[in-house]
């Protein structure tokens, strides 16, 4: 996905999510920082979030596509685990949301957005 579409797709899913006021970037890293083994592959995408003022740095090693897009940005809109749930239960649901989301289907409904 070539930058122009990378932010596009953060646009649409900004209004999607209701989060249209804050400002979200993209910043591409070097792999060699990065020594994060995840579901065995080596690479990484996180999102550093400022919610006081409203931004957000998606950093990336990788080409981001629309789910990797969708899954970072349901990190704002849900920004922590709920109280009965591990860290691991909460990046699952949130990588379910992503997919379903991604396929246009109706996302999980157990959580609201606070």
């Amino acid at each position: 996905m070539d930058r122009s579409h990378v932010l596009h797709t953060i646009s649409r899913w900004q209004q999607y999510f209701g989060i249209e006021e804050w400002d979200i970037s993209t910043e591409e890293i070097d792999l060699n920082n990065v020594t994060i083994e995840y579901n065995g592959e080596t690479y990484f995408v996180g999102i550093r979030r400022d919610f006081d003022n409203k931004t957000a740095t998606i950093y990336h090693d990788v080409a981001l596509d629309e789910e990797t897009i969708i899954h970072e940005l349901l990190h704002i809109v849900f920004p922590q685990p709920n109280s009965d749930e591990t860290y691991h239960e909460y990046e699952m649901w949130i990588t379910e949301a992503a997919q379903n989301l991604n396929k246009n289907e109706s996302p999980t409904t157990r959580r609201d957005c606070t």
